[in-house]
């Protein structure tokens, strides 16, 4: 059962936000170029870059659209694997309160 804040904030029209934290993989000497692939998506930031790992998290406004923009990573030239590492729901009603 949602609570009371999601409920209100759903009535009032306030969106929830999808926050995903992902280790991004390439292959040696790919990484710079797949880092500004991916931060050129919507949604996407890349924080940092571990030789051939990438930081990344993506905002969305649910857990499908987050699942097919991380999804759609593994097309990235150089990409070579995706991990989650942390999900977090966040209601923007709840934080303006």
């Amino acid at each position: 059962m949602a609570s009371r804040d999601a409920r209100a904030g759903a009535a009032a029209g306030a969106e929830p936000v999808v926050i995903s934290s992902l280790v991004v993989e390439t292959a040696p000497g790919c990484a710079e170029a797949a880092a500004e692939a991916l931060a050129a998506l919507p949604g996407v930031e890349v924080h940092e870059r571990q030789g051939h790992k990438l930081v990344v998290t993506i905002e969305a406004p649910s857990v499908q659209a987050s699942h097919e923009r991380a999804s759609s990573f593994i097309q990235v030239e150089g990409v070579t694997g995706v991990n989650l590492v942390y999900c977090n729901f966040e209601d923007e009603y709840a934080a303006r309160r």
